[in-house]
């Protein structure tokens, strides 16, 4: 008996051993794949991002017995009367700052030079500051020794130009991608149910739940909150009469999308302007400002938008920032994030499920913040007594 035991034991252990080491392999593979065909994600990636911000409106009109793709067209024709509405307010105002900014920005630094010096000079400090003039640049160019650095950097600008031209079609195929599949999103998701094999098919359906709720309220909880933020940031700027107060909190909403980093722009490049505008006290004011939204937004707006969030420590969203970059740039940095929370989602449900024996709801609770929507037509459906699984249009909702 005992032997039997030991036998399948070391049997149990040998499928766990050969599944671990098919799961590295298939990663592996996976890794190598996409490595050849990164190009994709990033539109794939924001077309996502397009379906997640849209799809309740078109679900929503759905409902009513509007068709798909009557809503899909009224949703992109709003998107694009709000932008265009946005723009007709706002982009004057950013042309004419920056036309100013491109006009002043010698003297700026001129200023700003100064500045900084009598600010050290009041400390008793001794800082150089002085940056090279325009004839001790010509020369630097001209002098035989930098033209091997300066052949070396050509192809950074071609790098550049590349990332430039990637970003700018991305933007064109992204929006054309998300139609598409938004118009096909029931059928896909229908196709997608039929493929699971039905002894985890409610558990998987239920796990899918969690991350398209996380992930689908991180996108449209940041792009509201981004919003929020460049618009209070705006305000303050223009109170205190800082210089390109618009251009800085349109500047610092737009980095908002990544966490932490926007009203740390917001600070630094307010105090810069504050400080090349004669007035130091406005640095001062201008890092108050920033202080103050960085305050307002994470204690009243974030938690009232991201409503549905993954619990994550914030010496983990920094991690996660860093490594993001590390691996894929500015795209990288702005999936790492949801991509934290779906990896957390997964293994916290298996490890509470397998190994602490917390039911799926349990474990759910322990994972996301999501009181408004805690009772989903997923949860209703899959505690029924029928046990069948939730039809495809509820699968898409949740989306």
């Amino acid at each position: 008996m005992d032997r039997e035991a030991a036998y399948g034991s070391m049997q149990r252990l040998g499928v766990v051993a050969w599944s671990a080491l098919g799961a590295i392999g298939l990663m592996w593979v996976a890794i190598l794949v996409g490595s050849k065909v990164a190009i994709i994600f990033p539109p794939l990636v924001l077309g996502i991002a397009i379906i997640y911000l849209v799809n309740p409106f078109v679900s929503y009109l759905e409902r009513r017995r509007v068709p798909r793709l009557v809503g899909s067209v009224l949703a992109y024709v709003g998107l694009v009367a709000l932008f265009s509405a946005a723009a007709f307010f706002i982009v004057p105002v950013l042309v004419s700052q920056g036309q100013d900014l491109g006009d002043r920005f010698p003297q700026l630094i001129e200023d700003g030079q100064e500045e900084i010096s009598r600010i050290a000079d009041r400390f008793g400090l001794s800082v150089d500051v002085s940056l090279p003039t325009g004839q001790e640049v010509s020369d630097w160019f001209s002098d035989p020794d930098n033209q091997d650095l300066i052949r070396s950097q050509l192809g950074t600008v071609a790098d550049v130009t590349l990332t430039v031209f990637q970003t700018v079609l991305v933007a064109l195929v992204a929006p054309v991608v998300a139609f598409y599949l938004l118009l096909d999103l029931p059928s896909v998701t229908e196709r997608i149910r039929n493929l699971l094999p039905e002894y985890w098919r409610d558990e998987a359906i239920h796990v899918f739940v969690q991350m398209s709720t996380a992930v689908g309220g991180f996108v449209r909880g940041q792009l509201v909150v981004a919003f929020i933020v460049g618009i209070m940031t705006s305000i303050g700027f223009w109170i205190i009469d800082l210089p390109f107060w618009l251009l800085i909190g349109m500047i610092s909403g737009f980095f908002n999308i990544i966490p932490f980093v926007g009203p740390w722009v917001a600070g630094g490049l307010g105090s810069l302007a504050g400080l090349t505008s004669g007035d130091p006290s406005k640095a001062l004011w201008a890092a108050l400002v920033a202080l103050i939204v960085q305050q307002i937004d994470n204690n009243l707006v974030s938690p009232v938008v991201l409503r549905a969030t993954v619990r994550l420590h914030p010496a983990t969203v920094l991690l996660a920032l860093f490594a993001g970059g590390a691996v894929g740039g500015l795209f990288g940095v702005l999936m790492a994030v949801p991509t934290v929370a779906v990896i957390k989602i997964i293994t916290g449900h298996l490890w509470r499920t397998r190994v602490l024996g917390q039911s799926w709801d349990e474990a759910r609770d322990a994972l996301i913040d999501d009181e408004p929507t805690r009772e989903t037509v997923f949860t209703r459906l899959l505690d029924s007594d029928e046990g069948e699984g939730p039809p495809p249009v509820d699968l898409e909702d949740e989306v």
